[in-house]
């Protein structure tokens, strides 16, 4: 989580630097970096609206069609078709109505909609109920097709698909 919030500026280093292509991130304009950098926390936060809204967060220009468009190739539409009013389902406050899962797929439709350069996940599958892990892992492995993503994971099975696993033990990398 450490490492999500330097990534993405929610943090900024004590000593040493963070850079992206090279580039210190303390030197580029934060709205440019929130454009670049998307990051899917442990959890989500969600706005006691319905679920296009709390999807449209992710890039605020998006037109109903380009939000269908998302939830589709997410393989997301037998879930969002599932909910009591679809779209238009109340999530409540902080997404109460909505499992942890549900919240997630939200977030990572989020991400999609915003199309980062850099996507960061950090835990975003731990509290994640089984009955949505399986929906949750699939719309994971279409946000991340052909995109530069850096999942933070305890769980073997979510560093199991990396092209490069780093493992960190008490702020060392030792792997």
């Amino acid at each position: 989580t450490t490492f999500a919030k330097l990534l993405t500026r929610l943090m900024d280093p004590t000593s040493g630097q963070v850079l992206l292509a090279g580039v210190d991130i303390r030197s580029v304009e934060f709205a440019s970096l929130r454009r670049r950098v998307v990051l899917v926390p442990q959890e989500g936060f969600l706005f006691d609206a319905d679920l296009l809204e709390n999807i449209r967060f992710g890039k605020p220009a998006a037109d109903d069609e380009e939000i269908a468009l998302a939830v589709t190739e997410l393989g997301l539409d037998a879930w969002i078709e599932g909910m009591p009013h679809g779209l238009d389902t109340q999530v409540g406050q902080r997404g109460e109505s909505l499992s942890a899962g549900e919240r997630q797929l939200v977030a990572i439709v989020r991400a999609y909609l915003a199309d980062p350069d850099l996507l960061v996940l950090d835990e975003a599958t731990s509290a994640v109920d089984p009955s949505t892990e399986v929906r949750v892992q699939r719309a994971l492995d279409g946000l991340t097709r052909g995109r530069t993503s850096i999942a933070i994971a305890h769980r073997l099975a979510t560093a199991e698909a990396a092209d490069v696993v780093v493992v960190v033990d008490k702020g060392e990398i030792v792997e």
